[in-house]
Order: structure tokens, then C-alpha cells, then sequence
């Protein structure tokens, strides 16, 4: 790497993927309804509310992470270190596992199949214009101990 570290050159805010495709499996539903069940949803209501408690456990545990290593948590940053301790030892992307944890939540508390069905391609974009930037970035700035932590940590879980 040049003695300029310019990050990654990840263009596209990760949150922006997930929240544009739940906008619009939220707008879809409201056109033509894929509810995941019918009747009573106070199951999916109180499923929601523990997974969605979950997702921000997650995230909640790696912003701390990367306060506590003195690096950017922006994805378009460079980073200053590698995390690998904590629930970073769990994951290597756990902000991103806990975008689709709330996605996942906001689907069973509005009861649509929509909100599913966007996070397909939601990780598709997520994969190939942020991951593999990054992935490519770390291994390049940290060598053998980003190789090393990859092969141990799985992307997601």
C-alpha cells in the first residue's frame, strides 16, 4: 500500500442498501400484501421484539469495538486496526449481520414476506460493492493476520 491510505473505496453507505430495500418491501406490501401469517401476529410481535432487541445487541457490541480500537467504523475509512476480539471473534462483519437481524425483526412485526424477499438482493449489493472491497482492503493493509483471522471468522456467523 501507498504511505496514503485512502480505505477501501467502499462508495455506497452499507445502511442504505438495507433501508432502500425495506422502503420498498414496506411500499410493496402496501400495494399487494405477503403477509407471513394470518390471524393473530402477537407470536411474530413478540419474536420481533427479541430479535430486534438481538440486532441491536450486536451492533450496540461492535461500534463499542471499534471506539475502543480508535478506528473508523465508516466503511469507506481506513482502518487503523484489526478487530478480532470480542463479537468480532464471532464474525468478521457483525454490524452487517445486525442490519439483517432488525431487517428480519421489522419483517415479522409488519408481518410481510417483503421485507424477506429485499434482503436478497440487499446482501447481493452488500457483498459485491462493500465486502469484497473491504475484504481486498484488509488484506492488503494487515497481511497474514487478516488471512489468518479470515480463515478462522466466518463473514456472518
Amino acid at each position: 500500500m501507498s504511505s496514503k491510505d485512502s480505505g477501501p473505496g467502499v462508495k455506497v453507505p452499507p445502511p442504505l442498501i438495507f433501508i432502500s430495500f425495506a422502503l420498498l418491501g414496506y411500499l410493496l406490501e402496501q400495494v399487494y400484501s405477503l403477509q407471513l401469517i394470518s390471524g393473530d401476529v402477537s407470536v411474530l410481535l413478540l419474536c420481533s421484539y427479541v430479535i430486534f432487541s438481538l440486532g441491536i445487541i450486536v451492533i450496540f457490541l461492535a461500534v463499542i469495538s471499534f471506539f475502543r480500537h480508535k478506528t473508523h467504523i465508516e466503511p469507506w475509512q481506513p482502518a487503523s486496526a484489526l478487530m478480532t476480539e470480542g463479537i468480532f471473534a464471532y464474525s468478521r462483519n457483525p454490524i452487517y449481520l445486525g442490519f439483517v437481524v432488525l431487517v428480519v425483526a421489522a419483517a415479522l412485526y409488519l408481518n410481510t414476506f417483503w421485507l424477506l424477499i429485499g434482503l436478497l438482493p440487499s446482501i447481493w449489493l452488500l457483498i459485491h460493492l462493500v465486502l469484497q472491497k473491504e475484504e481486498q482492503y484488509l488484506a492488503q493493509k494487515f497481511g497474514a493476520a487478516y488471512l489468518a483471522y479470515k480463515s478462522r471468522v466466518r463473514r456472518w456467523l
